[in-house]
């Protein structure tokens, strides 16, 4: 006799599971999120992964650019590949963005980075950026990035932020209600050890009291420290756009420099049309007037001619 056992995909290997999973778009995998628990911690781990690594992508792309491009501004402007870097650039910028709104939450594992969508058309632009060298029209490559970015950041500030907030209130709400009927507890607890000071189990239960108290003070500082992290990378990040800036205004600036210059050298050509329109005016009318002052000369002669040769027929 045949048995046909019949498998679900939580009995297969976790390995089998990841194998399986890198099949779905990140998008799928976001909706996925909601089947169950199991498919909750995978798809979060594969949405995390994926957001983590875009970073890295990125800057690798960047330095192999950089290195490709001129040290001068104006011949780094003229290069082919300076609109692949400043797209990068650009779609660096949004990841910055990103991970100021979402890294607090993913890093204290309050949520994962849910917007699917919005990574699978990262890897789209950034496997277009890889294939392709010349772009025609950049800035509609980076819009439907730009676009999914700021609704997702907008959703997250609005919708997520706010009840993250509420669930850290409530725990730091049970964390002093903890702390407060703990002391109440230990004065109480230490008047009816004076009058009991043979029972020791009372000693038993402050300690497991005390060392729930001392986690969850350790969890908070974990907390703590990862705040005054991300508020250090926020400065950092601060300082980095700022330089940006800077030296977008200083190439704008040097754009404009060379756009009066050309202005200037425009002019001067047509300067130099109109003085070589009238030069050639002057020639074709001058051309004009010289075969009539030829004829008449011709006439002047001929006829000085005519008379002497029939004077000379009368004395002949």
């Amino acid at each position: 006799m045949t048995t046909n056992i019949i498998l679900s995909f939580t009995d297969l290997p976790l390995l089998v599971q990841d194998k399986i999973i890198n099949y779905f778009s990140y998008a799928e995998l976001s909706c996925l999120r909601s089947t169950s628990k199991h498919f909750q911690r995978l798809c979060s781990e594969k949405l995390n992964r994926g957001y983590s690594q875009l970073e890295i992508i990125i800057h690798d792309l960047q330095k192999q650019i950089k290195t490709k491009l001129p040290r001068r501004e104006s011949e780094r402007h003229k290069h082919p590949l300076s609109t692949k870097f400043d797209i990068i650039s650009s779609l660096d910028s949004r990841i910055q963005w990103l991970k100021l709104t979402f890294s607090s939450a993913i890093q204290n594992s309050f949520c994962c980075f849910y917007p699917g969508h919005l990574l699978d058309e990262i890897y789209s632009v950034l496997n277009h950026l890889k294939t392709q060298q010349s772009f025609s029209n950049p800035c509609t490559l980076l819009q439907e990035t730009r676009d999914m970015s700021s609704m997702a950041i907008e959703h997250f500030r609005e919708q997520i932020k706010p009840k993250l907030q509420s669930m850290r209130m409530t725990s730091l709400n049970t964390i002093r209600h903890n702390i407060s009927t703990f002391s109440t507890t230990m004065t109480s607890s230490l008047s009816h050890y004076h009058h009991y000071h043979r029972k020791r189990s009372t000693n038993g239960i402050f300690r497991r009291r005390i060392d729930i108290l001392k986690n969850r003070i350790c969890k908070q500082n974990i907390i703590m420290k990862s705040q005054k992290s991300q508020v250090k990378h926020y400065k950092q990040l601060l300082h980095m756009r700022t330089k940006s800036l800077i030296d977008h205004h200083r190439r704008l600036k040097y754009l404009e420099k060379k756009n009066k210059e050309s202005e200037q050298i425009l002019l001067e050509i047509q300067r130099d049309n109109n003085t070589l329109l009238q030069r050639i005016d002057r020639f074709v009318l001058t051309y004009d007037n010289i075969p009539t002052e030829l004829n008449n000369k011709k006439c002047d002669e001929i006829f000085p001619q005519i008379n002497t040769n029939l004077k000379r027929r009368k004395i002949d």
